[in-house]
């Protein structure tokens, strides 16, 4: 008897196999397959996840954290940075398409200015008609 994906049997059998109290290695012998596949597939079952797996998952979800957090960073200094460009003068066009081109939104951009952004958008739209970023 061999292990067939199609007909679901391996997976109940190995269960039962392994329930009534044989070792990995009577399973394999008895169904013909290798030692390795019948413990992995046990395991796989059972939803066992090995420490490795587990801090290598950590570690994955760590890194993603932190590089959304550089990321959000980026996008809040330039919306900043767009905010203070804008008092001080600076063209719009220049000062709010930096801060878009750095992944700042106009709802960011706005509150540093303390407005919505339908209201950034309605105020600078004229100035830079044709700029494409106030979308």
């Amino acid at each position: 008897m061999t292990i067939s994906r199609s007909k679901g049997l391996s997976d109940d059998l190995i269960l039962l196999l392994k329930a009534e109290g044989l070792s990995f290695r009577d399973v394999s012998k008895r169904l013909g397959v290798s030692l390795g596949s019948v413990t992995g597939r046990y395991y796989r079952l059972k939803g066992v996840r090995y420490p490795s797996q587990l801090a290598r998952d950590a570690e994955i979800k760590r890194t993603r954290k932190l590089r959304r957090h550089a990321r959000n960073r980026e996008k809040s200094s330039a919306a900043i940075q767009a905010a203070i460009d804008l008092k001080n003068g600076i063209e719009p066009s220049s000062a709010i398409g930096a801060a878009r081109t750095a992944g700042a939104s106009l709802e960011m951009i706005g509150a540093c200015l303390g407005i919505s952004k339908q209201a950034l958008h309605k105020k600078y739209r004229r100035e830079v008609s044709g700029q494409g970023y106030l979308k």
